[in-house]
């Protein structure tokens, strides 16, 4: 078992990872940059790490068990018979991401990066996001009474894209709309319920 020391200077690093990578994508991370913005020695995060690769795949896995865990929580709360299904299923699929578990802006990028990214963030996608996106499909064929999963899966693929579109808060539909960029609090309480309509009403409309 791991002494509270070592699983202190785990999370530190974990952390410290999310922002580095964040600022600076996987390319240009360093691990000397990490464990400095950790407080400990590069040779403290190698010997928890081994290699950046092994990081990178830790601190996403870590931020994925934290979105999961509540999506799953929402989801299994939701009753699948009620007309209002398919709204409570976006919600809980929306909900994480952007709230507290989602990490806030630091962690925003890392997110969107791994939908789009390369053979490694795809691999890191099947095995953290994969199980519980089957679930989601799931539920979305029940509540949409269909015999099979094509359309639940495309509704599926459809709220992946708009929420990946959106995560980044850069402030561009602000800018489009004229207006200042909305703090992060008030913009939490107005994107998902924006996104919640906008992904039921496409999954009915197909």
């Amino acid at each position: 078992m791991e002494k509270t020391s070592e699983i202190d200077a785990r999370d530190r690093i974990l952390d410290a990872a999310e922002v580095e990578f964040a600022a600076n994508g996987y390319g240009d991370a360093g691990m000397k940059a990490i464990a400095t913005r950790a407080g400990v020695a590069q040779g403290l995060l190698h010997y928890h790490f081994k290699n950046k690769e092994r990081l990178y795949g830790e601190m996403v896995g870590r931020r994925a068990k934290l979105i999961s865990a509540k999506r799953i929580e929402m989801l299994d709360a939701v009753d699948l018979s009620e007309p209002d299904a398919l709204e409570r299923i976006f919600e809980a699929f929306f909900s994480p991401p952007l709230g507290k578990e989602g990490g806030g802006p630091t962690c925003a990028r890392i997110f969107a990066q791994l939908a789009v990214g390369n053979e490694r963030d795809q691999k890191l996608v099947e095995t953290y996001y994969d199980a519980g996106a089957k679930k989601f499909i799931h539920a979305l064929q029940t509540a949409l009474g269909d015999e099979t999963s094509e359309r639940a899966t495309w509704a599926y693929s459809f709220a992946l894209g708009a929420l990946i579109g959106v995560i980044g808060r850069d402030g561009r539909p602000e800018r489009l709309m004229g207006k200042s960029k909305i703090p992060e609090t008030d913009l939490r309480l107005e994107l998902i319920p924006r996104l919640v309509n906008f992904a039921a009403g496409g999954a009915r409309a197909q």
